[in-house]
């Protein structure tokens, strides 16, 4: 069985610095890495690096920077559809400044014009397990979303932030696993969680880095504590955890075992710079 992955792949130029940069000087990185990133691109290399089946279902096109993510998806063997026009330069590029000491990472990025220019093919949901959706592409996440949840096909999303078609995509997802950045335009006072569940998710979890994380199905409650490591970067850990969790659900894992295990693979990812490091670590 297979994982679709849909959504947002970017190139990132990432550095560590000893502090963040002050405007208007020059600041010497102590670490740099060049490579594809992207939240439904790292999940999707996540799962496949633990072990699972994956399709990545994003918008590449053309350029010199989408040749390289090309070429680091066949690396990792991780089987990719472009949506993409294939003459148009549609990549975002991505900087990314990491401060290890602090604790944060700061992104600046672009935003180019992407247009799906594929049709949804009949059979994109043969052999499919679980569907994550990251909550871009929104063409083609929403329908195949809710395709897939009347097949009985399990429906992750990953909620980074509400955006302006997540109401289009969350009536039709199963596991809704955001962050504390997640707000529902219509919460209210509502706790997350309850707010969540009431826009159509069967499960609803929400994460806080390294502070545990919280999960309900509307029925029982429950807390999880992420493993304690000593952090050098926590760039793509949110991605990481989706891409985990994923494999673990398609692995017939219960949704606290798999938030469980999930939360140890993205813990364990911190004790590297960038987005790879960690799988030939592990």
């Amino acid at each position: 069985m297979t994982i679709l992955c849909i959504g947002r792949a970017t190139f990132d130029l990432g550095y560590s610095c000893p502090v963040y940069p002050v405007e208007d000087s020059k600041l010497s990185a102590t670490h740099f890495w060049a490579g594809a990133g992207g939240s439904a691109l790292n999940g999707a290399v996540t799962a496949r690096a633990l072990g699972s089946e994956v399709r990545l279902v994003t918008m590449l096109g053309r350029g010199s920077f989408a040749d390289a993510v090309r070429g680091e998806l066949a690396l990792y063997d991780v089987r990719v559809e472009d949506f993409a026009d294939k003459q148009a330069e549609v990549l975002p590029v991505s900087s990314i400044i990491v401060v290890p000491n602090d604790g944060t990472r700061t992104i600046i990025d672009q935003q180019p014009e992407q247009t799906v220019a594929r049709a949804l093919p009949d059979d994109m949901l043969d052999g499919i397990s679980v569907v994550y959706c990251d909550g871009f592409m929104p063409e083609v996440a929403v329908p195949v979303a809710k395709t897939a949840r009347e097949q009985g096909i399990a429906v992750v999303l990953d909620g980074g932030s509400w955006k302006p078609w997540t109401g289009e995509l969350i009536g039709h997802v199963d596991h809704a696993v955001v962050s504390e950045r997640f707000h529902p335009p219509e919460q209210g006072e509502t706790d997350i969680l309850d707010a969540v569940l009431a826009l159509g998710p069967k499960v609803a979890a929400i994460t806080r880095g390294p502070q545990p994380l919280e999960w309900s199905d509307g029925k029982q409650r429950g807390t999880i504590t992420p493993p304690q490591v000593d952090t050098v970067d926590t760039l793509g850990a949110g991605d990481i955890f989706h891409g985990a969790f994923c494999h673990y659900l398609a692995r017939g894992e219960g949704v606290a075992q798999a938030l469980e295990q999930a939360s140890a693979v993205a813990a364990e990812s911190c004790r590297y710079y960038g987005t790879r490091e960690w799988i030939a670590g592990a």
